[in-house]
């Protein structure tokens, strides 16, 4: 359990800075700035990368992702849209992604601006029936979540604290989302990796078809980019898994456990997304 305590103080702080004039309050749809890295430091010493995939899934498209991703031994992280899991053909890509060893997520119920609701309700029941939605189909607990557009105000914040969840954001955009160009993609993205140090979280889209096209290319480039790296000795570009993510994050303990009831690496796998703290 993480410690309120601090928080706490600082929210007592600035109540009593209020009274006395030192500082205006903020209003809670105020947007505000996510601090990073997203996923904490390396801990490797490696440049390291993690793999995300936002507003899935998609029946044309997140298979193709899928294809790739196993292709080159990579388990991502899919931050779903509930109301894409309302087709038929959603049942059978979320069997698969969590069979090929991959996380699912919650990326609320319609991809709504939640800081732009001015409906506190209505942005509560954004995260709730997202989570419903796609616990009833995943079979498992969701607990990490992305806000769509990675908005924050103190809206969400209050609403994640009294969930016990936090924002799981990213540092690498290459917005393929919005221009849709797949050479722009590939050259944000060489280039970006090419000189990334410490711990980076990359955020693509799994219902794009330039992301379908940019991340077989991108990752024929990672494997010759490590090769160069593995002759000249300097330090390789290391890629963490989704799950080894989840791991480093649970209680002391817990993955002996798991170890012990889910001997099977990839029911290991699931157990994993299902009890994360």
């Amino acid at each position: 359990m993480r410690a309120y305590f601090p928080l706490l103080f600082l929210a007592a702080l600035s109540g009593s800075a209020e009274a006395y004039g030192w500082i205006h309050p903020v209003p809670k749809h105020q947007p505000l700035a996510w601090s990073g890295p997203a996923a904490g430091p390396t801990l490797t010493g490696d440049p390291e990368l993690i793999f995300t995939f936002d507003d899935g899934p998609d029946p044309k498209r997140t298979p193709f992702v899928l294809d790739t991703l196993k292709a080159h031994h990579i388990h991502a992280i899919f931050f779903m849209v509930g109301a894409r899991l309302e087709v038929p053909e959603a049942q059978a890509i979320i069997d698969r992604i969590l069979a090929e060893g991959h996380i699912i997520a919650n990326h609320t119920m319609t991809h709504q601006d939640l800081c732009h609701l001015r409906n506190d309700l209505r942005a509560n029941a954004e995260i709730d029936k997202g989570k419903a939605i796609i616990e009833a189909q995943a079979k498992m607990q969701m607990v990490w979540f992305r806000a769509p557009y990675g908005v924050r105000c103190e809206l969400l914040d209050n609403m994640l604290a009294a969930r016990g969840i936090t924002h799981f954001h990213w540092d690498l955009d290459p917005k393929e989302w919005k221009h849709g160009n797949t050479k722009k993609t590939i050259d944000y993205l060489e280039k970006n990796l090419a000189k990334i140090g410490g711990r980076n979280v990359l955020l693509m889209h799994d219902i794009k078809t330039a992301t379908v096209e940019a991340l077989p290319v991108v990752l024929d480039w990672l494997e010759q980019e490590n090769a160069r790296r593995r002759e000249l000795r300097i330090r390789r570009i290391r890629i963490i898994q989704g799950y080894e993510l989840a791991i480093e994050r649970m209680p002391p303990g817990l993955l002996d456990w798991l170890t012990e009831v889910a001997p099977d690496r990839d029911r290991i796998t699931k157990a994993v997304a299902s009890v994360l703290p």
